[in-house]
């Protein structure tokens, strides 16, 4: 019965016209299934990476079944909702260039695994929420291919492709650019070559390759001493026709083009032939060094694609903003996703939204707003209770992201955790309550039922700890002043553990898994050996601080637990204090028939916050002393009262 209604919302779904303003998912009576719980829109969200949080089976990757079986745990930290990495079929280990949006990644585990965590985890009152990568998908989708391999294939119109980039932009017919010319970020790519038969020749005296198209048959040179590399780790030998002149013949199929290797087997220096970055030309020669050796690509045909981020990513075509909706790759993203809201996915987190229509503020935010209606109609056809959740990124000072709140519930609040680090850094608090409240004045101007969505560092950053001096004291500031600000706190794998890191030699290093005991594995396999052991030490283990009173893991869930018992800090309103003590940043929470005074030390001295009427100290961290009216912060800490 459930395969045959979502067949049938998927016919529905492409029956609808672009003239339509119905959401695209139709009503079942009565829903097609319920919630365990109740969601809480401004409760803590947990961000983990699947693949390094915790691994069940012993193969190295992280899991399903590992999540399950750390629910405690997230329990104890008092997070109502879990953010999972792209959990969907993809190229790389980051899971950002999806293959299938309809299919889990196998190393996660099954759909009845991930079915068993939504479940569990709603049971102990946590909703899941899936990364959604709306922006590209990965180069080996199906889609892709089909969609660069044959002019006639229904997929052409899912990608951004032209075969004259640049007159097509003056022309404004490229509709990702929003109506615009300026492409914001990202470039145009040759077509890579997919089952062509190729003529490569070599001419090794001027160091130049000229590649043809043929009908020749392919060559063999089983005692070659030049190769050419392509594809999927394929060799074919060159061989030598005339002094310094060697040409080989393929059946040419790559995603990112070829090489010249002057060994079979070792990467060493020098052994690298590739190009300079530029465009290779079918019938002309080009230069080759080995050097900067970057991947040639063959454009076997004038089609090329655009790609805002790497050329493995190529950006999805919804279209005109005004009618995305309507548009066949939307219906199939939109598709995708009623699946996984059917099975009870409470959420989704929106990778790179700036960029769907170029850095186009109007354009993207009208595409936004049908994406979320349609998710949010198929979340209450479902049984859904309240409203879906949805929280989209755009990696920008807050004046970019305010616009955005007029298509999403929520948005990722950067400028939050960059101001907090340099107040840290500076010594000074005074003026942070007001220039959060000013913030929040504008999201509330765009959307009246804004939830900010606060954090200190995510999986794209430097860690929180590193920049703050690997200084416990500052982190458990910068936990506390988190977990008693206005809006929704996420907080990122290892952060309460007070995990270090930077991307200096790969984003993995801020991915690091999570070391649940002083002695067990960690699951390694995804990160390519770019892990930070030394960091990984006993005492950094979730075994070691779960002992430790004062560890930072148990600052995370004191605080925790009094934002989750007092609804004033929970979903209250925010009221700047004016601070006379230029380190100490004070606000009133309000809400739930309670108001609840936050004082915080953004310094390393000890100061006298001032006099306030007191009724009961409700929680602190680090020295702090009240005598009648007088507050006395000792360095880096923190306090919430009852007024």
């Amino acid at each position: 019965m459930k395969n045959k209604l979502f067949l049938l919302v998927f016919c529905c779904l492409l029956a609808l016209s672009c003239k339509d303003d119905r959401p695209l998912h139709p009503t079942p009576p009565g829903g097609t299934g319920t919630t365990t719980h109740t969601s809480v829109p401004a409760g803590i969200t947990y961000q983990l990476n699947v693949y390094s949080f915790a691994d069940s089976d012993g193969d190295g990757w992280g899991d399903f079944k590992g999540i399950i079986q750390h629910l405690d745990y997230l329990e104890a930290l008092g997070v109502s909702a879990i953010w999972l990495s792209p959990v969907q079929e993809c190229m790389s280990y980051h899971g950002y260039d999806v293959t299938d949006y309809s299919a889990l990644n196998h190393r996660f585990g099954s759909e009845d695994d991930f079915k068993n965590l939504i479940d569990q985890a709603g049971a102990k009152g946590i909703d899941i929420y899936m990364d959604y990568v709306l922006n590209h998908s990965g180069s080996e989708n199906p889609w892709f291919r089909a969609a660069v391999s044959d002019p006639n294939s229904p997929y052409r119109s899912y990608y951004v492709l032209s075969e004259d980039p640049s007159a097509d932009v003056a022309a404004g017919k490229i509709d990702n650019y929003g109506g615009g010319t300026d492409k914001g970020m990202g470039d145009w790519h040759p077509v890579p070559g997919g089952g062509e038969r190729l003529h490569f020749s070599l001419d090794w005296n001027n160091k130049t390759v000229t590649v043809t198209t043929t009908d020749a048959a392919v060559s063999t040179n089983s005692g070659a001493s030049i190769w050419l590399y392509y594809g999927d780790g394929q060799l074919a030998g060159f061989k030598e026709i005339s002094g310094g002149i060697y040409e080989v013949t393929v059946d040419f199929t790559s995603s990112w083009g070829f090489l010249i290797r002057t060994s079979a087997s070792s990467w060493e220096d020098g052994t690298k032939w590739g190009g300079n970055g530029s465009a290779l030309t079918l019938g002309t020669p080009y230069p080759i060094n080995n050097t900067t050796a970057a991947d040639i690509k063959v454009p076997v045909s004038s089609l090329q694609y655009f790609a805002s981020f790497s050329g493995s990513m190529p950006d999805l075509n919804y279209g005109p903003y005004a009618s995305a909706g309507s548009s066949e790759a939307f219906k199939a993203l939109f598709a995708s996703a009623i699946k996984w809201i059917d099975m009870g996915v409470n959420g989704f987190r929106l990778d790179a939204v700036q960029w769907i229509y170029q850095n186009q503020p109007k354009a993207n935010v009208a595409f936004l707003k049908q994406w979320y209606d349609n998710c949010n109609f198929a979340y209450k056809a479902r049984g859904g209770s309240g409203d879906f959740f949805m929280v989209g990124e755009c990696l920008a000072d807050v004046s970019v992201v305010t616009p955005y709140f007029e298509g999403l519930p929520s948005m990722f609040d950067f400028s939050y955790w960059w101001m907090l680090k340099d107040r840290i850094g500076k010594n000074r608090g005074d003026d942070f309550a007001s220039t959060l409240a000013g913030f929040r004045n504008g999201f509330k101007a765009k959307r009246s039922g804004y939830i900010d969505a606060i954090k200190l560092s995510n999986h794209d950053e430097t860690r929180a700890a590193e920049d703050l001096d690997r200084n416990l004291d500052k982190e458990k500031l910068a936990a506390a002043v988190l977990l008693t600000s206005p809006g929704k706190p996420f907080i990122y794998q290892g952060e309460e553990l007070g995990y270090w890191g930077r991307q200096t030699g790969g984003d993995e290093y801020v991915r690091t898994p999570i070391k649940w005991t002083k002695s067990g594995q960690v699951p390694l396999a995804a990160l390519s050996g770019k892990v930070d052991l030394s960091m990984l030490s006993p005492s950094i283990s979730v075994e070691a601080q779960d002992a430790d009173e004062a560890s930072l893991l148990n600052l995370y869930r004191a605080f925790a637990a009094v934002r989750n018992a007092h609804p004033a800090l929970l979903e209250g309103e925010m009221t700047a204090v004016a601070s006379s003590t230029a380190s100490v940043a004070i606000w009133r929470m309000s809400g739930g028939g309670e108001t609840l005074l936050v004082l915080h030390n953004f310094s390393s001295s000890t100061v006298v916050a001032g006099n306030y009427t007191t009724v009961e100290q409700i929680i602190s961290n680090g020295s702090v002393t009240t005598e009648g009216k007088k507050i006395t912060l000792g360095p880096w800490s923190s306090v919430v009262y009852k007024i």
